[in-house]
């Protein structure tokens, strides 16, 4: 199937989803309401794209394709006109994924892929308030997309297999390694592994037992790992980790389960790692 993809979201993950999708030669659309900073991710990733070209990653080819065949859209309605597959990756939050979704449902056929990057939240979670439930599913890329060589599936119990190969077929299309998960569990793999170390990493600092830099140090010397417990989650996005901490104790009520104080204050402040610029360290755009 020859598929039309809307990715809705023009943030750091959005915007290098949907050149992911132009690149592999899909007719792309990119939705958000800023206009101003729509244009400048594309620009941004535009000379992202040219700087992997001079590291032998990507083509002349794939900076045309991406030229070619991704717009712009500054409205909702716009941007899912004559779509056959919707990528969405807004904020981490399901009451804003929710609002999407249940709008652009009941605007879109039964043969419309609708998948949520989401990895904390679950597909099934979504789809239960909206329309075609069985055209739900997670489709979850890494910071940087157009660098991280990895999509994780999951699927809710009663989506169509149809959707499912679908899906499969974009995401091994956008030249990435593809894993499939038999049920859905928050975190997925990578994120669910991820999550524990980082809540240790966590719970070190926020009982004084030493300074981030050197519980990252001491990780990636002790462990071998090539990125700290902090590095690592400033590259997933600090709020990220925040609204499924904060989901997970809004549903448990465990003490346990809340986030840190300084995790609360650092999203609040828009410090949300790599993609805003700063996290728990400061970073250049390259």
């Amino acid at each position: 199937m020859n598929e039309k993809i809307a990715v809705i979201g023009g943030g750091q993950m959005g915007s290098q989803i949907a050149a992911l999708a132009a690149m592999a030669g899909y007719k792309t659309n990119i939705y958000d309401e800023n206009k101003e900073n729509l244009e400048y991710r594309y620009k941004f990733v535009e000379e992202n794209i040219k700087n992997l070209i001079d590291k032998k990653i990507y083509t002349e080819d794939n900076l045309v394709s991406y030229k070619e065949n991704l717009d712009l859209n500054y409205s909702l309605e716009d941007v899912i006109e004559g779509k056959t597959f919707v990528i969405e990756a807004v904020v981490e939050r399901f009451d804003v994924k929710l609002e999407i979704f249940n709008q652009i449902s009941q605007s879109m056929n039964q043969e419309v892929v609708m998948a949520t990057n989401s990895s904390f939240i679950q597909a099934s979670e979504i789809s239960k308030h909206c329309d075609h439930p069985e055209r739900f599913i997670n489709m979850h890329f890494f910071y940087p997309p157009i660098r991280m060589d990895l999509i994780e599936i999951s699927y809710p119990s009663n989506v169509s297999k149809e959707v499912l190969e679908r899906t499969k077929t974009v995401s091994e299309n956008m030249g990435r390694s593809v894993v499939v998960l038999k049920k859905e569990t928050p975190g997925f793999i990578v994120n669910r592994m991820l999550a524990a170390l980082v809540d240790e990493a966590y719970e070190l600092y926020d009982e004084g037992i030493a300074d981030f830099e050197d519980i990252d140090l001491a990780i990636k010397k002790g462990l071998n790992h090539p990125l700290g417990p902090f590095e690592l989650s400033d590259y997933s996005g600090l709020d990220i980790h925040y609204y499924a901490k904060l989901k997970k104790f809004e549903e448990s009520g465990d003490p346990k389960d809340e986030p840190k104080k300084f995790l609360k204050e650092k999203v609040m402040n828009g410090d949300l790692g790599v993609k805003s610029g700063k996290g728990f360290y400061e970073y250049k755009e390259d």
